[in-house]
């Protein structure tokens, strides 16, 4: 098992910079597609809704990235410093095929072998997304 820990400023630059360290990582692991593609699109949206919606791309807040490859999974954490984060989720409307917006979490369901979102007491919001190795299960 491997285990790998990155710290983000949440400012629009970091996204470029959390791609190019996740896909260093997985080319590094040997994790190709079809998993590749799906474990990469399922982190970017939740950082994508950690920098945007959570932490609203105030640069004094953080993101944290914490990812564990093994033989037979993917799994990875998306750890934000915003606040009501869970409320948004829950308040959300079911997205459209066509919409550009607002398909973040549905693009996570579909993908992922198993997800939660959790929020902290104290603000901050997780989102956990695990990947079975198995191209089978990934290509659905």
């Amino acid at each position: 098992m491997s285990v790998y820990k990155y710290e983000y400023l949440s400012v629009i630059e970091s996204e470029d910079k959390m791609l190019s360290n996740l896909a260093h990582v997985l080319t590094k692991e040997g994790v190709e597609n079809p998993e590749r593609y799906g474990f990469m699109l399922a982190i970017s949206e939740a950082f994508t809704n950690a920098l945007l919606h959570g932490n609203r791309l105030d640069p004094t807040k953080k993101i944290w990235i914490n990812l564990e490859i093994k033989s037979n999974s993917l799994k990875a954490d998306i750890i934000d410093e915003g606040k009501g984060g869970i409320d948004q989720i829950n308040k959300r409307k079911p997205s459209k095929l066509l919409d550009t917006n607002g398909r973040g979490v549905d693009l996570i369901e579909y993908y992922a072998a198993e997800y939660d979102i959790s929020e902290y007491k104290n603000g901050g919001v997780k989102v956990s997304v695990t990947f079975d190795r198995d191209k089978e299960t990934i290509s659905k």
